[in-house]
């Protein structure tokens, strides 16, 4: 190229490599260059490359996109999902009209115990997407969660196809393996893919000063440049399918936003990932279509493929979209037995390693945690933020409390059995990290009030409310009354002292990035209709830490032998509920 970096306002065009297993014939080259800097005026060819001649317009040529997002880590199912690829492409194999690309939106980790082996060096959801032959992706916010060097060693190590993302920056280690964009060259057509990663629910990466910047910034400023070098170009996206959704966080726009922010034709198809919706299951639906452009997004953990047919010709169309239930595929029985296999022999031998025992305590078991752990004291939740509290000063912060999301604790334990490390990750499955908020005594208080609104009541079902479980340092009552929003509180200490005594006092409270993330469509359908306002936690400045909840539980469980009373798996009379 002969500039290591391209000037201001350009990108170069260089030439990458095709999965092998992948598309037929397929040509693939990379944009590189800064998106987020400001508005690209040219990209430009670095030295020897040169783009094929373009397929004649008035020849139609038709693509099949296969695409599946969000599996976390979920990969038994992916010889069903290789299935329907390796079916796809042998349709196509003799039709010099016909192409078929695979593609992920992200989040290929976290929250399975496949997890268990990232520490290798390696990536077992891209090698296993590597040998299906899988084209190219997005990373999500979880795949992140490995920070740069592990990622963009996962990447070097395991992922024989580009990965996307414009608005990734700041990274030295990801230089190398994170693109803004792609350009395919499949049966004559030029395929023009961008990548968006959310900014929500991202684990910090202090390390590298990787930054995720704003994806519409991205967007507009490098589809002008791409639009003229493409026939078709496509978003590949894990920003979430828009700002209403309560499944997940979205921050900043998701699909629908940038589809309306887009002009007329810039963009001819979005694929969507990280809200884990499964849009147009039985065919392309009309509310799924912004601003002229289809969205399309493919539910979670591979419960889906997602199918888009598209013609390019005269015109781009998109002529048919649907989503289909990956039971209902067959299994790539050789691919199986080849590759998923004996990954999952490892990850089931890495979940069966003991860690401890589980006192004899039902409170610890999976019924208490199913149908008490939101309505009152939990000695599984005390363990929690108690643990918390002791592995954060040990590291070296100065905490006074601890409070959890009682949906951060997704499953209980077998009281008095041995404590394996598969059982532990059905307890705490996601990479969650510790923050660090400051509140005053008068805030506490305020958020225990706010409290006494969520607890689960008898003789009402459970749903998912933000209900918050404190260390062992706050105490407090709550009396129910006669409805939820005459609930009440009483007898708040903090350490020792009455709450109103520290009014004015700032504590420092660890709680989890994700604390009461899944409450938002409680608080958007029924916390307006109390009475009473609803304390907002989101807008508490916090101090993100490098520390992962779950790490820091397996060394309180090391450290103590298990999940034991002398470790704080015991009731202790710090919510008394009336």
């Amino acid at each position: 190229m002969g500039e290591t970096f391209p000037p201001p306002g350009v990108m170069w065009l260089v030439r990458g490599r095709a999965n092998p297993q992948g598309a037929a014939g397929a040509e693939v080259y990379l944009v590189r260059g800064d998106a987020t800097a400001g508005p690209v005026a040219e990209i430009r060819p670095a030295a020897g490359v040169e783009l094929p001649a373009r397929r004649p317009s008035a020849v139609e040529a038709r693509l099949t996109l296969l695409h599946f997002n969000d599996l976390h880590g979920r990969l038994g199912v992916f010889g069903r999902i290789a299935g329907r690829l390796a079916d796809a492409r042998r349709a196509a194999a003799a039709d010099e009209r016909r192409a078929v690309l695979a593609i992920t939106t992200g989040d290929e980790r976290s929250g399975a115990p496949a997890d268990l082996l990232s520490d290798e060096g390696t990536h077992p959801a891209y090698r296993l997407y590597s040998e299906a032959g899988v084209d190219l992706g997005v990373p999500g916010n979880h795949d992140l969660d490995l920070g740069a060097r592990r990622l963009a060693h996962a990447i070097g190590r395991a992922a024989r196809f580009p990965l996307l993302a414009a608005n990734v920056i700041g990274a030295a280690a990801l230089a190398e393996h994170l693109h803004p964009a792609a350009l395919f060259v499949v049966k004559g057509v030029r395929v023009g893919f961008i990548g968006l990663t959310t900014p929500a629910q991202v684990r910090p990466d202090g390390e590298s000063g990787r930054r995720v910047t704003d994806p519409l910034a991205a967007a507009h400023n490098l589809i002008p440049a791409l639009r003229p070098l493409c026939d078709v170009l496509i978003v590949v996206s894990h920003l979430g399918l828009s700002l209403s959704q309560h499944s997940a966080i979205v921050e900043g726009a998701g699909d629908v936003e940038l589809a309306r922010s887009l002009p007329p034709g810039a963009v001819h198809l979005i694929i969507g990932g990280h809200t884990h919706s499964a849009l147009n299951e039985g065919g392309l639906s009309p509310e799924h279509i912004v601003n002229g452009i289809p969205i399309v997004q493919a539910g979670k953990f591979g419960q889906f493929v997602g199918e888009v047919a598209l013609c390019a010709g005269e015109t781009v169309e998109v002529t048919h979209a649907r989503l289909r239930a990956t039971i209902d595929l067959p299994d790539d029985e050789a691919f199986t037995q080849a590759h998923v296999r004996p990954l999952l022999t490892r990850i089931e031998a890495e979940s069966r390693r003991v860690l401890g025992c589980v006192a004899e305590d039902a409170d610890l078991s999976a019924e208490a945690v199913r149908e008490r752990l939101a309505g009152g004291e939990s000695a599984l939740a005390n363990f929690i933020a108690d643990a918390l509290v002791a592995r954060s000063r040990a590291a070296g912060y100065p905490v006074d409390f601890a409070m959890i999301d009682a949906t951060s604790v997704n499953a209980g334990l077998r009281p008095g059995g041995a404590l394996t490390l598969g059982e532990w990750f059905e307890v705490m499955p996601f990479d969650d990290v510790v923050c660090l908020l400051s509140l005053s005594g008068r805030q506490i208080e305020a958020l225990l009030r706010d409290n006494a609104l969520r607890i689960e009541r008898p003789g009402e079902p459970h749903t998912q409310r933000g209900f918050l479980h404190f260390s062992a340092g706050v105490r407090y009552a709550i009396r129910l009354g006669r409805t939820r929003a005459e609930a009440e509180v009483s007898d708040i200490t903090l350490n020792g002292q009455p709450a109103a005594a520290c009014y004015e006092r700032t504590f420092v409270v660890a709680t989890t990035s994700f604390v009461r993330g899944p409450a938002a469509a409680w608080e958007a359908h029924v916390g307006a209709h109390l009475g009473r306002p609803l304390f907002d936690l989101k807008s508490v400045p916090r101090e993100h830490t490098n520390l992962g909840v779950r790490d820091l539980l397996l060394e309180h469980i090391a450290a103590h032998g298990g999940v034991l009373p002398a470790a704080g798996a015991r009731r202790d009379g710090r919510l008394v509920t009336r």
